[in-house]
C-alpha cells in the first residue's frame, strides 16, 4: 500500500469518488476474475485514481476496452510482456511484481522468462509473437523518435495494424500506470519480498496489510 495515498473505506469517499469506487469494482471484477484481484487493485490503485474520480475512471474504461478491441490480434501472454518492459522500464515495482506474478501464475510466462524481463536482461526462449512485442516496446520505451520500418513492418504482419496499435496503446497505459504508482510511492512489502505469495492473498478494501 502507499503511505501516501492508502486506501479509504467506501462510505468515507465523497459522492463522486463513491460513483467511481463501485465502477472500478464492478469492472475490476468483469475483466481481472481472479482471487484477490479486485481487493488488491482497490488497495492499491484506486487510492490513487480516486484523486480524480472521473479521470481515474477513464482510465479503467480505457483498459476494459483496450483488451475488448484487441482479442484476437496477440496473446495475453504478448499483454503481459508488454506490460512488465514498460514497469520494468519505470521501476514500478508493486505493479511489476503483480504482473511478474500474474504472467506465472497464469501459465503465459516461465518463471525464469519473467524474472529475465523484470531484471531487465534478454528473456529466452520467448514465442515469435512475445519476442516481436519485446523488441517494440523496448524499442517504443528506450529510443525516441520513430518507430523503425522493419519494426512496424514485423508488428503489422504479426499483429495486423489493429494489434500493432493496440500493442501501442498498452505501452502506453502501462506507462501511465507506472508513473501514477510512482508518484504514490507504492512499494513492494518486505513480507511480499520475502514470501512471493500468490495473487489471491490481499487484503480487504481499508485494511492493512502491515
Amino acid at each position: 500500500m502507499s503511505s501516501r495515498l492508502p486506501p479509504v473505506p467506501r462510505e468515507e469517499l465523497d459522492s463522486e469518488q463513491q460513483k467511481a469506487y463501485d465502477h472500478f469494482r464492478a469492472s475490476a471484477s468483469r475483466n481481472a476474475p481472479h482471487p484477490g484481484a479486485v481487493d488488491r487493485a482497490t488497495n492499491t490503485l484506486f487510492p490513487v485514481l480516486a484523486v480524480l474520480p472521473r479521470t481515474g475512471s477513464l482510465n479503467i474504461d480505457l483498459l476494459a476496452t483496450l483488451e475488448q478491441e484487441t482479442t484476437g490480434y496477440f496473446s495475453a501472454a504478448v499483454r503481459e510482456v508488454v506490460s512488465l518492459v514498460a514497469t520494468t522500464f519505470f521501476k514500478s515495482d508493486y505493479v511489476t511484481r503483480i504482473h511478474s506474478l500474474m504472467a506465472v501464475q497464469l501459465g503465459l510466462l516461465s518463471q525464469a522468462q519473467a524474472d529475465a524481463i523484470t531484471e531487465g536482461r534478454d528473456p529466452a526462449d520467448l514465442s515469435a509473437d512475445c519476442r516481436l512485442a519485446y523488441r517494440c516496446a523496448k524499442h517504443l520505451l528506450e529510443t525516441r523518435g520513430p518507430l523503425t520500418q522493419e519494426l512496424w513492418d514485423e508488428c503489422v504482419e504479426s499483429f495486423q495494424l489493429e494489434g500493432t496499435i493496440g500493442l501501442v496503446h498498452y505501452v502506453a497505459l502501462l506507462s501511465w500506470t507506472s508513473l501514477t504508482l510512482n508518484v504514490a510511492d507504492l512499494k513492494v512489502p518486505e513480507k511480499a519480498k520475502a514470501s512471493e505469495p500468490s495473487i489471491e492473498n490481499d487484503a480487504k478494501p481499508g485494511e492493512s496489510r502491515q
